[in-house]
């Protein structure tokens, strides 16, 4: 965990401390689905935080799974999260923001089209 300090103009970070994967027993998201950054971290004791955003608190949990995925191969549970948006094979994970990017635009595009063509009175 790191503590973000602000000194004159420069900006510092400093650990508070640190954990091992492989004592992560669960990432409880509090509520999937509601928009918040808030989280809880199972170890031997229960730890409370705050993302920067929702956005970051979902990648965070992504990029904890990968890497349990990637070097230990255990069983770890992340709960009250949504499943849409942890898997990286959904049209909504963030290595396919180009899809919601390209959706969004696509929907004002046609609302748009819409507009043009309705006959003023």
């Amino acid at each position: 965990m790191v503590k973000h300090l602000r000194v004159d103009r420069e900006e510092k970070y400093e650990i508070v401390e640190k954990w091992f994967l492989k004592d992560l027993q669960m990432i409880d998201g509090k509520e999937a689905d509601t928009d918040n950054p808030y989280f809880d971290m199972h170890f031997h004791r229960v730890y409370n935080l705050e993302a920067y955003s929702c956005a970051s608190k979902y990648t965070f949990a992504r990029t904890l799974n990968k890497l349990n995925e990637m070097y230990l191969k255990k069983d770890l549970k992340i709960v009250n999260f949504d499943d849409t948006y942890l898997n990286d094979d959904s049209i909504w994970s963030s290595n396919n923001r180009d899809c919601l990017v390209l959706m969004r635009i696509c929907f004002y595009a046609s609302n748009l089209l819409c507009l043009s063509l309705c006959p003023l009175s």
